[in-house]
C-alpha cells in the first residue's frame, strides 16, 4: 500500500509541475508578445525562463525517482510538492493579470488601443517588481527542496 502512496506523490508533483510548465510557457508568451516591454518585463520573463528549467529538472528527477521505488530509492520529498504549490500560488496573480488583459484585447478594439493597453501593462513596475520577489522566493525554495530530496537519496543510499 506504501508504495502505492509514494507514486501517487511522486506522480502528483510529476502533474503538478507540468500544469506549472504550461502556465509559465502561457505567461512567457504574452510578456514577450508585449511590444516595446520594459526592461522590467524581460527581467521578469528571463526569471521565469530559470523556473521553467527548473520546473522541468524537478519533473524529471521526480519521474526518474518513482520509477526507482522497487529499488528502495526513497519517497520523493513532501517539501518538493509543498514548494510546487507556493510556485502555483505566486503565479496565481500574474496568470489573472494576463487573462485580464487579454480579455481586454478581445474584440474590434483597434491596434492603437491595443498598443497603449500594451504599454500601460509594461509600466506596472511595481507589480512586476512584487512577483519578481515571489519567483526568486519560490526558485529557492524549490532549490532547498531538491537538496533535501537528494540527501534523502545519498543518505538511503549510502546505508
Amino acid at each position: 500500500m506504501e508504495v502505492l502512496s509514494v507514486a501517487a506523490s511522486g506522480m502528483a508533483v510529476v502533474s503538478l509541475s507540468l500544469q506549472l510548465l504550461n502556465t509559465i510557457g502561457t505567461v512567457k508568451t504574452f510578456i514577450r508578445d508585449v511590444k516595446g516591454a520594459s526592461k522590467e518585463l524581460e527581467r521578469m520573463a528571463d526569471l521565469l525562463d530559470r523556473l521553467h528549467a527548473l520546473l522541468e529538472n524537478v519533473r524529471d528527477v521526480i519521474k526518474r525517482q518513482t520509477s526507482l521505488q522497487s529499488q528502495h530509492f526513497p519517497a520523493p520529498s513532501p517539501m518538493i510538492f509543498d514548494a510546487l504549490k507556493s510556485c502555483e500560488n505566486s503565479l496565481e496573480p500574474l496568470v489573472a493579470t494576463v487573462e485580464k488583459h487579454k480579455k481586454s484585447q478581445v474584440g474590434s478594439v483597434s491596434a492603437v488601443v491595443k498598443w497603449k493597453d500594451d504599454i500601460k501593462f509594461a509600466f506596472e513596475t511595481k507589480d512586476i517588481a512584487e512577483f519578481e520577489v515571489r519567483i526568486q522566493r519560490d526558485i529557492d525554495y524549490l532549490h532547498a527542496a531538491l537538496t533535501v530530496n537528494s540527501t534523502s537519496i545519498l543518505y538511503v543510499c549510502n546505508l
